[in-house]
């Protein structure tokens, strides 16, 4: 198990070693990670936990189960897809070494049932996707990252507090104290994790820096660091101290939903619409916060992964992000790899995405939830239908190798994951993508861009904290 962690870290920091040498850290990074890929088969199917040192309740215990496999499998992918896709991109060994020494650290909070160890690596997870949002040292870059820095430290700060005083009520990090911790308590660790999250209000350093970010780098921020707190909350939710928090979770997990649509319907740039998208489907996970979380967390981190980086690389090449500014101007190849991302993305039947949502919505709690859910989907179709109805050219472009085959690896997840997991009743995920389509077509004179003033930093602040106010009152009411 512990190999999950050591080999992706192990290849960064020789990578790091020998970062003038593009092509070897290239390979490195290439054989490194297929060589996880290889051994992650023989660990993720048997429930596993060992203990790092002879401490006790004071050690580091790592554990493999039902909750975590999913994650292991998404970080795999996204990272073997992302490192395909970049082989032309000519980075060098810095960015290899980044990386793969967060692809470890992933793998190590997903590992993780200790709660000082899960700050240390988030903490890390920070530092790194920090570096690698201002990458390419452009001056939007620059502050998008300076915002997610502020506000990511400012949560891991209340974080921090709310593990000592776990520590101080229980004398153990082990997640299994959270069964008898205070109110306080509970609502520092979940306010300080879900400014990582991507919850609307919570997580506002998330548009800029998704649009930001250089090609490789959205994918990463989109499918993997908004996971940490999905997969936390949804293993924190097991103990005692945070039940209060399953009624919160349906009530801003669903105000995400449809609000996070709406405001991707009405976003001209391609990128900000990916990212605007993705604080809808972290709604979608929030609000079961089971098992059935996890596997959208996971067909999520697949199709938006493909999204991001065909996205990415057609802004790259005709020097654009504005999506009605493409017609005409695709391959058939690059409008092909689009149309199945979005397609997944609105959950049409046997896509991942639809076996996935499907389930979470059927498994709601009640009728308004489901409602209000297919709500979130219908408007989720409406606004892909700007990328579903593009006209690509009648010319034949050829595409990168390394490109298709990242791309064809992502395709071939979504639609086996698509194809093994369909019911019968999925087929009712038809009705929101045909009303989308039909609201898109008779409204789409009149879909504007919506004001983003609140993505400010003084106003992302001010948002983050209110609504970690609003919890505690929620957590009081709770008790």
């Amino acid at each position: 198990m512990i190999t999950l962690i050591l080999i992706p870290v192990l290849g960064g920091i020789v990578c790091l070693a020998f970062k003038n040498r593009q092509r070897l850290c290239m390979t490195i990074a290439l054989a490194t990670t297929i060589t996880n890929g290889i051994i992650l088969p023989f660990q993720i199917f048997r429930v596993v936990e060992i203990n790092v040192g002879e401490w006790g309740n004071l050690g580091i215990r790592l554990a493999i189960d039902d909750f975590a496999m999913p994650f292991l499998l998404s970080t795999f992918f996204v990272m073997l897809a992302i490192t395909i896709n970049s082989i032309r991109k000519q980075y060098d060994g810095f960015f290899y070494s980044l990386i793969l020494i967060l692809f470890g650290t992933l793998n190590s909070i997903f590992l993780s049932r200790d709660l000082f160890n899960i700050f240390v690596t988030v903490e890390l997870a920070s530092i790194i996707s920090f570096i690698l949002i201002s990458y390419e040292k452009k001056a939007r870059q620059a502050w998008a990252s300076l915002k997610y820095l502020l506000l990511s430290s400012l949560g891991l700060n209340l974080y921090l507090l709310g593990i000592g005083m776990v520590y101080m009520e229980t004398g153990s990090f082990a997640m299994e104290g959270l069964n008898s911790v205070s109110t306080v308590a509970s609502v520092l660790i979940f306010g300080g994790l879900a400014v990582k999250s991507g919850i609307l209000l919570f997580s506002m350093w998330l548009p800029d820096a998704h649009s930001s970010a250089p090609i490789h780098v959205s994918p990463i921020l989109s499918a993997l660091i908004v996971k940490i707190d999905v997969y936390l909350s949804i293993r924190f939710v097991t103990f005692d101290s945070f039940l209060w928090l399953k009624d919160f979770y349906i009530s801003i997990g669903l105000f995400s939903a449809i609000v996070g649509a709406y405001m991707a319907l009405n976003s001209l740039n391609a990128k900000r619409l990916l990212a605007y998208s993705t604080m809808s489907q972290v709604g979608f996970m929030m609000v079961n916060c089971d098992k059935s979380s996890s596997w959208h967390g996971f067909s999520h981190a697949i199709f938006k992964t493909l999204l991001f980086l065909v996205v990415g690389n057609i802004s790259y090449r005709l020097g654009t992000k504005k999506y009605d500014e493409w017609n005409g101007r695709l391959s058939k190849w690059e409008y092909t790899f689009l149309l199945i991302g979005s397609l997944a993305m609105i959950g049409f039947p046997l896509t991942s995405g639809c076996v996935t949502k499907e389930i979470i919505i059927h498994r709601s709690c009640c009728p308004w939830v489901r409602g209000g859910l297919y709500l979130a989907s219908t408007a989720t179709a409406v606004s892909f239908c700007r990328l579903i109805f593009l006209r690509p050219s009648k010319e034949s472009t050829a595409m990168p190798v390394t490109h298709t085959l990242s791309y064809l690896l992502l395709t071939g997840v979504i639609f086996v994951h698509g194809i093994l997991g369909f019911e019968l009743y999925e087929l009712e995920a038809l009705i929101p993508v045909s009303v989308g389509i039909l609201i898109y077509v008779l409204t789409k004179r009149y879909l504007k861009p919506l004001p983003n003033k609140i993505e400010k930093l003084d106003l992302s602040l001010i948002a983050y904290l209110l609504m970690i106010t609003l919890s505690l009152g929620v957590a009081l009411l709770a008790t």
